[in-house]
């Protein structure tokens, strides 16, 4: 049974051959990865675990070399992108020899290297921008509507269907205050809040788009008339996540976000800093406190795991600092109690050294650079709106993995909001998007189906 992640593979290579990367990016990919776990895989003998992400993505990405590499544009951060990548797989050779780091490779190209092509290569070409981005804030609303349930009933239904088809790979939900942490097809409340929080940011660049659009778009203006629900759903269902790192990076992406949209610029991002000063640092005195406990104080839930991730960082760094320049793999020392390590930084600089912690801040600095440039040149508050968004986006995401660890689906879209970011500055996307308010409602749309596996 397990063998049914291969059909949204099948799905999408049918689809590219009838019509084309940018039609099986929408109509495909992006429901396999917003409305199917990607915990739930199959192992084959001499393969990595396949989960319906990959086998996607593995159509997707032969279809991009095929088909579009011809308008691949060099970029400084194709070099952080590809030494991240190379990392990754080098430092397994220790645990599971050369084989082992191939099939590590082969499995990082996929999450990876494909969604920052897919970013890079389609979302950015002539009326892709907002199919895509009506596409993601709808199908994360379904999914949230699905997951909500969770919370009241303390299991997850996306969990419960599909471990029907992958025995043994059951995930339980995690409670608090007596109510489940809804993660839906994203995992946990920490994964499904970074989920979110993106979708959160393009639903309103999307809400604001209507209010200010004076043309139609064709097939997608019947979902701009709902926005507003769609950005309370998403709302709804990022509080119940119960998870304080995506609120605050939420919080956080809203206000770089609101830069953009203001008519005076410069006046908001300073109102946005001096905000961010006069709460952050009282907020960084009183995080301090209260994970430094005295010795028999009784301690809430919420302290217990602030004090944890405290910990963790200290007893982890000097190991990380001793596995060199290409850290250990999955071959590293673990502290006794503590082998969750909830910080993506901290675990990539044990993983893959510090030079893959160097490749991945170059990657993130590189992104946020791109998408200050491309706000800065833009022509239009609307224009100027979605680059700042994303930054959102991005600046909330890296904020976030600083208290969890970077898995699944927001893995994959923090390397297509990488890659996104590199398409929006160039002249091609910028002459693109100048002809997609204008002839978006002109040109006649392909005929496809949404395809919900």
């Amino acid at each position: 049974m397990s063998l049914i992640v291969f059909i949204p593979g099948i799905i999408c290579m049918a689809a590219i051959l009838r019509a084309g990367t940018r039609r099986a990016f929408l109509s495909v990919y992006l429901p396999v990865l917003l409305l199917v776990p990607a915990t739930f895989n199959v192992r084959l003998p001499h393969l990595p675990p396949l989960s319906f992400e990959d086998t996607t993505l593995l159509s997707l990405g032969m279809g991009m070399v095929l088909m579009d590499l011809s308008h691949w544009r060099f970029s400084r951060t194709d070099c952080w992108v590809a030494l991240f990548i190379a990392t990754s797989a080098y430092a397994e050779r220790i645990p599971y020899g050369t084989n082992g780091a191939f099939l590590v490779l082969i499995t990082t190209i996929l999450t990876c290297g494909v969604p920052y092509m897919a970013g890079k290569l389609l979302v950015e070409r002539p009326r892709m921008r907002v199919e895509t981005v009506g596409r993601i804030a709808v199908l994360m609303a379904v999914a949230s509507v699905l997951a909500i349930p969770q919370f009241f009933l303390k299991w997850n239904p996306y969990n419960r269907f599909w471990s029907r088809f992958f025995p043994g790979q059951w995930i339980n939900t995690a409670t608090r205050e007596g109510f489940g942490r809804v993660g839906g097809p994203y995992n946990g409340g920490e994964t499904a809040g970074m989920v979110l929080l993106m979708g959160l940011l393009l639903a309103l660049w999307l809400q604001h788009r209507k209010t200010k659009s004076l043309g139609a778009i064709g097939y997608l203006d019947h979902l701009l008339k709902h926005t507003r629900i769609i950005i309370f759903t998403l709302i709804a269902t990022l509080f119940m996540t119960q998870s304080r790192g995506p609120w605050i990076g939420a919080i956080i992406a809203v206000g770089i976000a609101s830069i953009g949209r203001a008519k005076k610029t410069l006046r908001q991002a300073v109102l946005v800093c001096s905000v961010g000063i006069v709460v952050g640092i009282p907020t960084y005195l009183i995080t301090k406190d209260y994970v430094n406990a005295n010795p028999g104080q009784a301690v809430s839930e919420e302290q217990q795991s602030a004090q944890y991730r405290s910990q963790m960082i200290d007893d982890y760094l000097p190991i990380a600092e001793r596995g060199g320049a290409f850290g250990w793999g999955n071959s590293f020392p673990h502290v006794g109690g503590r082998d969750s390590l909830d910080n993506e930084y901290l675990l990539v600089w044990l993983l893959q050294g510090y030079v893959g912690l160097t490749a991945l801040i170059l990657v993130v600095v590189d992104g946020i650079a791109s998408l200050v440039r491309a706000g800065i040149k833009a022509r239009s508050i609307q224009e100027r709106y979605f680059a700042f968004s994303l930054l959102g986006a991005l600046l909330g995401m890296a904020f976030c993995v600083y208290t969890v660890w970077l898995s699944d689906q927001p893995y994959q879209m923090f390397f297509l909001i990488i890659g996104w970011s590199q398409a929006l500055h160039s002249v091609d996307a910028g002459n693109q998007r100048q002809q997609d308010d204008r002839v978006f409602h002109e040109l006649p749309q392909p005929d496809s189906v949404l395809v919900l596996t």
